[in-house]
């Protein structure tokens, strides 16, 4: 059994129809095994995850304060996030379609605490039959600069990573080029239903049963998957 990634209790391992993983019987919270979901929703998925993890800062669970390359919070003293496999702290905080989630950027283990676990569900009841574009976008304001370098860059010639512009020379890894059609909604060809976005057999019937694991299975598939 493995230690809570926010309360640091002991978790117990679930086997409850959906897909693999540990719930901490103290604060409520989850953890899946970076394993078992590359096992379920395909490398390409975890791969996907473990990039967009890397460099991101943690977040306090007690003053929602941003925190990289510490233990534990410098302002209240709680102990950061951390993976209950390799011990990484603090976890990099992720958004997926408005979602908040604790990723583990070696591991590629996902933790959600109760709040998380409640927007995910109602992301998943909001979206699930929504048409979606899994493709960038890019967020327009009035100024085109770099993101990271604040210089001025003509969007045609920028790069496209999570709704933010970037100059060539700051383009972070994953990014696309920018094009007139990274700023309009289509709909994606992707099916939506757990059941239907390419699991087969056994399998799928086993990992749907489940409200939380299907949720989750949804969200991460609709975000990276082809």
């Amino acid at each position: 059994m493995s230690a809570c990634p926010f309360c640091h209790k002991t978790m117990r391992p679930t086997f409850l129809g959906g897909l693999p993983r540990e719930e901490c019987g103290h604060c409520g919270s989850v953890w899946f095994e970076g394993e078992a979901l590359a096992k379920v929703m395909g490398g390409s998925i975890s791969d996907a995850l473990m990039r967009r993890a890397k460099g991101h800062a943690g977040m306090c669970k007690g003053c929602q304060a941003k925190l990289q390359y510490v233990p534990e919070c410098p302002s209240c003293g709680t102990a950061a996030p951390s993976c209950p496999r390799c011990g990484q702290a603090p976890l990099p905080v992720v958004q997926v379609l408005g979602v908040t989630v604790e990723v583990c950027s070696d591991c590629a283990g996902v933790a959600l605490d109760p709040g998380e676990l409640q927007q995910l569900q109602q992301a998943a009841e909001q979206h699930r039959n929504e048409p979606l574009d899994v493709r960038p976008k890019l967020k327009m304001g009035r100024t085109t600069s770099c993101t990271e370098c604040k210089r001025e860059v003509k969007p045609r010639y920028g790069f496209v990573y999570e709704e933010a512009l970037y100059c060539g020379s700051c383009a972070p890894e994953g990014s696309a080029p920018f094009t007139e059609e990274l700023t309009k909604a289509a709909p994606s060809s992707e099916l939506d239903t757990p059941h239907a976005s390419g699991y087969t057999g056994a399998m799928t019937a086993q990992y749907t049963g489940d409200a939380t694991g299907s949720a989750l299975m949804w969200l991460f598939k609709r975000v990276f998957g082809q």
